[in-house]
């Protein structure tokens, strides 16, 4: 790896540091967002039906424009916990652009469903 490889690296890594104690929100790149919505949702349904079973639960994804050239996608579980319903969000930042144009086409200011079109992106149930 070169110097500049090296740089990129140590950015990336300063970034999700700073961005896992919440300080700046780590924006990225489709294929990576893939990957990590990929990975997370099978681990997560992997986990609920071992620890789940019985319980009521439900999940969606949702995108919003957060700000200029940058949307959210949200990955939303609830489920019925001592009666309560309780809800759990997991939310990844990604350079608008990036998002395929028959996506990023629903997503607004405002939180709009694409449970849809992500499980077709992944290739995936959720």
């Amino acid at each position: 790896m070169g110097k500049d490889g090296l740089i990129e690296t140590v950015k990336a890594m300063i970034a999700d540091i700073l961005a896992a104690v919440g300080l700046i929100p780590r924006v990225y790149h489709w294929e990576e967002f893939k990957e990590f919505w990929y990975n997370f949702l099978t681990n997560l349904k992997k986990s609920i039906a071992e620890k789940m079973r019985g319980i009521a639960a439900t999940a969606v994804i949702v995108g919003e424009k957060v700000r200029a050239g940058i949307v959210a996608i949200r990955h939303k579980l609830f489920y019925k916990e001592d009666s309560k319903w309780m809800e759990e969000t997991t939310t990844r930042e990604i350079i608008e652009d990036e998002v395929p144009p028959y996506i990023r086409a629903k997503i607004t200011e405002h939180e709009v469903e694409i449970t849809h079109e992500m499980e077709m992106e992944l290739g995936i149930s959720i």
